[in-house]
């Protein structure tokens, strides 16, 4: 083979190659901010809005929004310190993912306790909009859990401001 031949059908072989990635990689854009921010917010409030949302974009579960700088909130976080345990357990369902905060609303004491014990700091950590441990634990009717975080000195169920 010449080096002229050569040279085409590496550059066809090549184009062969490239132009499916090229393809492929422009159907799977990253989520536009919107979209998140607007699934997070149906998931404090609209449980068919939710089912709606999830069925069209699967992979919009586990999308986190930052409302302000440092904020950061899921639609689990959403439904959790809203208090919808309807919209909390769709969301658990298809596979969201779990903090300290879902774990306190969905009423898992022992293995929150256990956190909190092994780890003190996360006691006072902010979640979602600064609400605690205790917010969620109320919201999820968990008066166990309410009772043990004042017991530790939580008396706070909002951290007001500490996200500006």
């Amino acid at each position: 083979m010449n080096r002229k031949s050569f040279i085409k059908k590496s550059l066809v072989t090549a184009g062969a190659v490239s132009i499916p990635s090229l393809i492929i990689a422009q159907q799977d854009e990253l989520f536009e901010s919107k979209e998140i921010e607007e699934f997070v917010f149906l998931a404090h409030k609209d449980l068919d809005g939710v089912k709606r949302l999830i069925e069209q974009k699967p992979l919009l579960l586990n999308c986190t929004n930052q409302s302000k700088k440092g904020d950061f909130e899921t639609a689990i976080g959403g439904a959790s310190h809203m208090g919808r345990r309807d919209i909390a357990d769709l969301l658990v369902g298809k596979g969201a993912r779990l903090d300290i905060f879902n774990y306190a609303f969905l009423g898992y004491t022992d293995f929150v306790i256990k956190l909190v014990s092994d780890y003190p700091q996360l006691l006072n950590s902010p979640g979602p909009h600064g609400f605690t441990l205790l917010h969620h634990a109320k919201v999820g009717d968990n008066s166990v859990l309410e009772e043990w975080l004042i017991s530790e000195g939580l008396t706070e169920t909002w951290f007001k401001g500490i996200f500006g």
